[in-house]
């Protein structure tokens, strides 16, 4: 389009048509109230998303719209060269319908890809989380990485019995073997994208929901004492060599049961200092590419308060201590102290500081300890296997971690142990000796 400072009104703004004395189909070009320019009606206008090209073979015209998925943080453009400017608004229209309507552009059954279909899929997920929406994205991944360029009208089962066959030799890192998990969670994602390509009638089978059961990869359930723990004198050994970190009191909130994204959303605000308790109102949790997210807990049973000075005394000490450090470092930083929110875990600038760092010091905290290594998500399991052996009762064990009752027994006490069937057991036993 010309760039010239001064107004053409005599000629088409792009093509440079003369305009003589013709009006019909010519467009005018406005800047504030003022008439700058007209473009004929064989031109785009300029709000238009369109470009003019010409080309040894003619005129083309370049389409190139915004199609960022609804929710996503990358931008997202799609792009057409067509023959036609009619046939490019209609490809400006269809782009912006679909974003409208499904959250994202799929481009027709003739075309479109397994990766357009799952972008369309992951921008309908609406009523989750940033971090569960980023988790679907990460298990899709090794799928997408294998079919993502095929077209979805073309995907037939063979195809998908031919991912799991790559997934499980070559499909990880470094070209070694996805684990049985991993490559579980990419199945299941990638069957809920073709559910949505057969309820939209892209495909008239889901290829994916073909494949047997007994050809997916089985993960061994790790469930019990198979789960990561340590002892109860290991828990103490370890709450020992982190009382010497800065971040002491911190880590007396994980060894109360505190999940890491409890401890990176807690604000001081959400501290009872005096009462020595915590409440979990939100969760601040690891996204793709060094982001975090701050969120609401991820069920009902997450939001609690947790009594954790009557667990390890002195941990109210540590916090307060914690919290002075803080205000020294807020009145050296000065106009540089980042406003955090009121958060408990920042640097010394205040800036959040990232959860996988916490993960790391936890690390390095146990191995200087002497310590057999776990995640540390692990402390959670061996808070419960402690609990368990004391006699508490499996519903007040559940409250203090945040599960459902059954979501503890069936993680933690899968056979029942001497509360479960054995204790049913013997009290029969009495009743059956006491009618004999």
């Amino acid at each position: 389009m010309s760039t010239t400072t001064e107004p053409q009104l005599g000629r088409c703004a792009d093509c440079g048509r003369a305009r003589g004395n013709s009006r019909t189909g010519w467009t005018p070009v406005t800047r504030g109230e003022v008439v700058v320019a007209y473009v004929c009606a064989d031109c785009p206008h300029p709000s238009e998303p369109i470009r003019r090209i010409v080309t040894a073979t003619g005129v083309r015209f370049r389409a190139v719209v915004d199609a960022t998925p609804r929710g996503a943080h990358a931008r997202k453009q799609a792009t057409r060269t067509l023959q036609t400017l009619t046939a490019a608004r209609e490809f400006v229209a269809e782009v912006r319908a679909s974003v409208g309507r499904d959250g994202a552009y799929l481009r027709s059954s003739d075309t479109a890809t397994v990766s357009d279909l799952a972008v369309r899929w992951l921008a309908s997920k609406l009523g989750v989380r940033t971090v569960t929406r980023e988790g679907y994205a990460t298990a899709l991944r090794p799928a997408l990485a294998f079919l993502g360029t095929r077209r979805v009208s073309d995907v037939r089962k063979s195809d998908v019995q031919q991912f799991l066959a790559w997934a499980l030799t070559e499909g990880g890192k470094r070209g070694g073997p996805l684990s049985a998990r991993s490559v579980q969670y990419a199945t299941v994602g990638l069957a809920q994208v073709f559910d949505m390509a057969l309820s939209d009638g892209l495909v008239s089978v889901n290829p994916v929901r073909q494949v047997k059961r007994s050809e997916m990869p089985r993960q061994p359930e790790r469930v019990g004492r198979a789960l990561q723990h340590w002892t109860p004198g290991q828990l103490v050994e370890f709450r020992a060599a982190a009382d010497r970190d800065p971040l002491a009191g911190v880590f007396r909130l994980s060894l109360s049961g505190l999940t890491r994204a409890d401890v990176h959303g807690l604000r001081w605000s959400d501290l009872d200092l005096d009462r020595g308790s915590v409440t979990i109102r939100q969760g601040r949790v690891a996204l793709h590419r060094g982001a975090t997210s701050i969120d609401a807990p991820k069920s009902a049973q997450r939001r609690r308060t947790v009594q954790f000075e009557a667990m390890w005394p002195g941990s109210v000490a540590l916090l307060r201590s914690l919290r002075a450090q803080q205000a020294t470092d807020r009145l050296a930083a000065g106009p540089a102290w980042h406003d955090s929110g009121d958060l408990v875990l920042v640097d010394a600038l205040g800036e959040p500081t990232h959860p996988e760092r916490y993960s790391e010091r936890f690390r390095r905290i146990a191995t200087e300890a002497g310590l057999p290594p776990i995640r540390l998500h692990a402390l959670r399991h061996s808070l419960a296997f402690w609990l368990h052996s004391l006699g508490v009762p499996p519903a007040d064990c559940a409250s203090l971690l945040g599960h459902r009752t059954d979501v503890f027994l069936s993680v933690y006490l899968p056979e029942g142990g001497e509360t479960g069937a054995g204790n049913a057991a013997a009290a029969l036993g009495r009743a059956i000796a006491a009618a004999g």
